[in-house]
């Protein structure tokens, strides 16, 4: 989404900006007088700065001491300047420091502000208090209407306060304001969100087309349609705390639980998920991954140990990695603690196996890139060889599984889309174990196959069991209905205007904003105990 920029800095008291002598900038930071050498930043665009370093003053007491002033100006391809200026006490001392940006007109946008001393981990300020702060402020930035912003209780907690833009009467989540405050009270941080439009390239609002709210569903029908998506699910290990001391997070014991599994978003014309970027799949909720059908699987029955350099020579060569048990490195994985086997393919690639460390129980291969570059993955196949199909992948995946996984998983559940999962000529699964029928989201195996060779090129098992799970008996669940009806009383469907993520981010963006419902949002009550009928305070998370 963002251009390609060039950096060109330069630095100039606030006394500066005004002078006559016209001010020229460099791409090393020089600032010159000569027009043959450099690029002049116009006139008028001095003045903007002054009024701009004005604006913030007034609105925020604290920069009162904030006497230098710096300027960052990024070139962009169109010609125009993106335009940074920072303000410090003085050039010597680079904190305290103030950075705020200038939009196309020139007006300050976002900003913040660098504390001399930082609170450690924020000091606790009622959220009511954040609120009120915030909203004092926004009058005083864009005007006693707030500039058509509201604030928005889903989306604030703690030290921030979100405020969204209203159209015929309706949040648009594309556009907002997002406020930090601080302990003291004051605002030390103005910015845009979530769901942005994507930044200096999005359209102005008066160029959207926004539908006539009468042209929604019934919130009834929008209900009906929530309905399919909310499903049982079990966790072996529900998140229950994190221990401060130890930086450890805290396991209940395992439950059965009601979760919408859709992306948030109703379309509120048609009653279908809207898709996010990633397919399917909630990044604020927790994984809110797509429930697909359950695929039967019949283990081959013996367990894979590894516990000499040749027994994981052997093991590589079943991967299509020659290797001696000489040439194989033994240690200990940072990751899962287990012991590790390393065979270098080549200077930028290696291929891992991790064992159990007692049991020497094999729970995973890869490749790892040590140079730690980002792969790339072509989309279709150079010389024009037919890739392997998702389905054909998925046969070579569940055969792996069979292989290598437990001996007491019959069924399993992929899950996530196809789309999310695919990088070029690499198909990726994760496969949960499914017990009763009901898929346990934290008992999983993650496989990736290569599409051209159809070999395996990833297999991990470090959170799956390996013994038959003890969980709750689904009989004593509440109802489907009694769930919807507690769910969508605590957390009623809102209609709004959005753009989804995955419209911005595709290839062709299209911004226009479509009406959705979504049930509002509580970091209070994430999903529904199955046994109560009542609400948990905390997400699906592993």
């Amino acid at each position: 989404m963002m251009k390609k920029l060039n950096k060109v800095i330069f630095s100039v008291t606030t006394a500066t900006l005004l002078a006559t002598t016209p001010i020229y900038l460099t791409n090393n930071g020089q600032v010159l007088a000569e027009e043959s050498k450099a690029k002049e930043l116009a006139p008028e665009w001095k003045v903007k700065v002054e009024l701009a370093i004005q604006k913030v003053k007034e609105r925020l007491p604290y920069l009162a001491d904030f006497s230098y002033s710096s300027l960052e100006i990024l070139e962009k391809k169109d010609g125009t300047n993106r335009i940074t200026i920072i303000l410090q006490t003085s050039k010597e001392k680079k904190k305290p420091s103030f950075e705020f940006s200038l939009d196309k007109q020139g007006n300050p946008k976002g900003f913040r502000y660098n504390e001399e001393f930082p609170e450690e981990g924020r000091p606790k300020i009622e959220h009511d208090k954040v609120v009120s702060k915030a909203t004092d402020f926004m009058k005083q930035w864009y005007g006693a209407d707030m500039g058509g912003f509201k604030y928005n209780p889903n989306y604030s907690d703690q030290n921030e306060a979100l405020f969204t833009k209203q159209v015929n009467g309706l949040p648009y989540l594309n556009v907002n304001v997002n406020l930090t405050v601080n302990s003291k009270g004051e605002v030390i941080s103005k910015g845009e969100g979530l769901y942005g439009l994507g930044g200096d390239d999005a359209p102005a609002l008066e160029d959207l087309k926004f539908a006539d709210p009468k042209e929604a569903i019934s919130k009834d029908q929008a209900e009906k349609a929530f309905a399919k998506h909310l499903k049982l699910f079990y966790l072996k290990q529900p998140v229950e705390g994190w221990n401060e001391k130890t930086k450890e997070y805290l396991y209940g014991s395992p439950t059965l639980r009601y979760k919408s599994e859709f992306s948030e978003f109703i379309d509120a014309k048609t009653g279908m998920e809207v898709p996010d970027d990633e397919g399917s799949g909630s990044a604020y909720e927790g994984s809110g991954s797509a429930y697909n059908p359950i695929v039967r699987v019949n283990p081959v029955g013996k367990e894979v140990t590894v516990k000499t350099t040749e027994e994981a020579a052997a093991l590589f060569a079943a991967f299509g990695i020659e290797s001696k048990a000489e040439k194989i490195k033994e240690g200990i994985s940072e990751d899962t603690k287990g012991k590790e086997y390393t065979h270098e393919i080549n200077k930028d690639l290696e291929a891992i196996i991790i064992t159990e460390k007692e049991t020497g129980r094999f729970m995973s291969y890869g490749m790892v890139d040590k140079k730690k570059k980002e792969r790339e993955h072509p989309e279709e196949d150079p010389n024009g060889k037919k890739w392997l199909t998702p389905e054909e992948s998925m046969k070579l995946a569940i055969a792996a599984l069979e292989k290598y996984g437990p001996k007491h998983v019959k069924e399993v559940m992929p899950i996530g889309t196809a789309e999310f999962r695919q990088r070029g000529a690499e198909q990726g699964f994760k496969f949960v174990n499914v017990h009763e029928g009901i898929p346990v989201l934290d008992d999983e195996i993650s496989i990736r196959i290569d599409r051209i060779t159809g070999e395996v090129i990833s297999l991990r098992m470090e959170d799956v069991s390996w013994e038959p799970l003890i969980l709750p008996d689904p009989k004593k669940a509440v109802s489907h209905e009694q769930a919807v009806k507690e769910y969508l009383k605590v957390r009623p469907l809102e209609l709004q205007y959005l753009t989804p993520d995955a419209d911005i981010l595709s290839d062709n963006p299209s911004y226009q904003p479509i009406l959705a419902y979504r049930t509002a949002i509580s970091l209070d009550h994430r999903e529904i105990d199955a046994l109560t009928g009542k609400f948990t305070t905390t997400g699906e998370f592993h």
